[in-house]
């Protein structure tokens, strides 16, 4: 799949996400959120708005990192790829040097044998 379809499908589905969870905000605005914390001994009582915007910049944030770090295992594994491919590639041009070395040298003794043999 061509990467800029594949980025704008992302994009696509992030904006389709954002407005599904605007509208469960909005449709769940007046609702309220009574828990009790057992180390003060309180009951305390939350907007629904708030705690959802707070799940909602984790999971984003989580999935960030989450990438990053995908990211960065990806990356290490392209990077030692190409070195590998650069050792293989060094290793080939100094191959085809030294048949190159050679191929120049067996001209040198051909043209020597022939003038050898032109004297003789």
């Amino acid at each position: 799949m061509n990467k800029t379809i594949q980025k704008y499908i992302y994009l696509l589905l992030e904006v389709i996400i954002l407005i599904g969870f605007g509208a469960f905000i909005f449709f769940n605005k007046d609702t309220s959120i009574s828990y009790y914390f057992p180390l003060m001994q309180k009951t305390y009582t939350i907007n629904f708005i708030y705690i959802s915007l707070f799940w909602f910049v984790i999971s984003h944030f989580g999935g960030y990192m989450l990438c990053a770090f995908f990211n960065t295992k990806v990356n290490a594994l392209v990077d030692a790829y190409q070195k590998r491919h650069e050792n293989i590639s060094i290793q080939n041009d100094s191959d085809k040097a030294k048949i190159a070395a050679l191929e120049a040298k067996i001209a040198t003794l051909e043209t020597a044998l022939e003038s050898a043999l032109k004297n003789k």
